[in-house]
């Protein structure tokens, strides 16, 4: 009976530590993505921002544009940059879940060690159920400090990711300026051309004119 019970426990632990999220995908980093119509930043926005840790449903990615369409939990369909997507958590959503599995492996340590504190029996029984719980004690304990590794290496990789992402925005938002910058000395120096043009033809226009006045008069042959 025991037996069975701490193998039971052992597959309901791995089942919870090796979960996958099959076609399910997560926005990345505290930041806010809005959701468009169609798979470039040209098309209206149905969604004006899907918070980080958002469950989504990834229906299918355009290589060429670098854009996903994806399904919230809600029903709302449209398109974001791909770059974006995580196909698990994100590390500070997982964390929440590491240290409940880790409160939980805790309160099963302490119901061990108080069963083995408890165990008086000096039978071969008793003694071979006692090796057991020891055994299973230390497998626990070995899966509490993997899960606190994991843990802060996922926190790093977040911090990481999250540094990138901000790194990348501060381009974007450079390259926009750019843009914008140089579209408008393009149109200040349109300008300035006209202004040129129009400016020779006026002066030509006034000589043109004057000219004719200020040449002497030819005198008759006849005066």
């Amino acid at each position: 009976m025991k037996k069975s019970f701490i193998f039971g426990l052992s597959v309901i632990l791995f089942c919870l530590t090796s979960a996958s999220f099959a076609d399910t995908r997560y926005i990345s980093d505290k930041i806010y993505v809005p959701l468009r119509v169609g798979d470039g930043s040209k098309y209206r926005i149905i969604h004006r921002g899907l918070p980080s840790g958002e469950k989504l449903e990834l229906i299918s990615t355009n290589e060429d544009s670098g854009y996903s369409k994806v399904r919230t939990d809600k029903g709302v369909e449209g398109w974001l940059p791909s770059h974006y997507l995580i196909s698990s958590p994100a590390a500070r959503s997982q964390l929440a879940a590491n240290k409940k599995q880790i409160d939980e492996l805790s309160g099963i340590n302490k119901e061990l060690q108080k069963k083995l504190e408890n165990t008086t029996q000096s039978s071969q029984e008793t003694n071979s159920i006692v090796e057991e719980l020891q055994l299973e004690n230390k497998s626990l304990a070995e899966e509490l400090e993997e899960i606190k590794r994991i843990s802060a290496n996922s926190i790093k990789l977040d911090d990481d990711n999250r540094r990138l992402l901000e790194s990348n925005q501060m381009l974007s938002s450079e390259v926009d300026v750019l843009k914008t910058d140089n579209a408008r000395l393009r149109e200040n120096k349109e300008n300035e051309f006209f202004l040129n043009g129009a400016f020779a033809v006026l002066i030509g226009v006034m000589i043109a004119l004057i000219a004719p006045r200020m040449m002497p008069k030819r005198r008759s042959d006849w005066g």
